[in-house]
């Protein structure tokens, strides 16, 4: 597999773990009987409740940030291909070539351009100006 197209597709597998483990962190905090805050008013950071919040703020901003790109393309099939079968891998490679009534070949034609709509939509521009350089082999 190409390192950009790997890139890609490490930015989706994070969002799915990230997102995977939110909702296991909501479920268990569901399951507490009286909610309350850990925290308490100080000005020191002893109980690291400020890194708390802010890591919570950019891991919420993390995931806005790639739903926003997803939700943001604007063939329906790439945002399925992102959806179903890269984040929540609900279906295979020939579920999806059956779906299409396409080959392998053309699946991965078609994935790979979902894959670069998303980048463009998140802004890996940086990657995809590499990706139009021609490829040297040694």
């Amino acid at each position: 597999m190409r390192k950009d197209i790997k890139e890609i597709r490490q930015v989706l597998k994070d969002y799915a773990r990230l997102k995977k483990d939110l909702a296991l962190i909501n479920a268990r905090n569901t399951l507490i009987n009286s909610p309350s805050f850990e925290g308490t008013g100080s000005h020191s950071n002893t109980n690291h409740t400020e890194n708390k919040f802010v890591n919570h703020a950019n891991l919420s901003w993390q995931l806005h940030r790639v739903e926003d790109a997803i939700n943001n393309i604007k063939d329906s099939k790439y945002r399925f291909i992102i959806n179903k079968y890269i984040v929540n891998k609900k279906y295979n490679r020939k579920e999806l070539c059956d779906r299409y009534n396409i080959g392998l070949r053309s699946f991965n034609t078609m994935k790979n351009r979902a894959l670069v709509e998303f980048a463009k939509n998140y802004g890996m521009d940086q990657l995809l100006d590499e990706m139009k350089k021609p490829q040297v082999y040694d």
